[in-house]
């Protein structure tokens, strides 16, 4: 629950930077879904975040839909790649990590974008450059946040559980 409701700040502060905050959600979200390392986690810890989110989204329920594609898609993501296979180990792979999140992230961005902008428009169209601007800017905060969780973070964090 934790790493949910940390996840759901973060994403309000992505709401609130055009993507500026991507990183920081990208790395809450892969660090809890790792520790986690469960399938269905990521889904898990996505939906619980969208469940508080929604209350702040002009999308109000239908923002849930894009944070269960996100958790949907890093789950069968970290499957697929054996992330999960590895993280139990206590050595995953960050380049595995990064891919998944930047799949991830593009995914749910494309389908964000094609079903709230251009299928039932609710949501207003900024344009190509500053839609493509946005996309780059999530993709390379979760190749970097990816680094980060698979480099960093979750070896401090393997290594503390050892010591305890």
């Amino acid at each position: 629950m934790f790493f949910s409701v940390l996840t759901f700040l973060s994403a309000l502060l992505n709401k609130f930077t055009l993507q500026g905050g991507q990183i920081i959600f990208s790395i809450v979200y892969a660090t809890g879904v790792l520790i986690l390392n469960f399938l269905g986690g990521a889904t898990l810890i996505a939906l619980i975040a969208g469940s508080l989110y929604m209350f702040h989204s002009i999308l109000g329920f239908l923002s849930l839909a894009t944070f269960l594609v996100r958790g949907v898609t890093t789950d069968l993501l970290f499957l697929g790649l054996g992330v999960y296979r590895e993280a139990r180990t206590g050595n995953p792979s960050w380049v595995k990590i990064a891919i998944a999140m930047m799949v991830a992230s593009f995914l749910t961005g494309l389908f964000h974008y094609l079903f709230f902008v251009i299928f039932v428009k609710m949501l207003i169209d900024f344009g190509k450059f500053i839609v493509s601007l946005i996309f780059i800017v999530a993709i390379i905060s979760n190749g970097i946040a990816g680094f980060l969780v698979g480099k960093v973070i979750l070896p401090r964090i393997h290594k503390t559980r050892r010591a305890t």
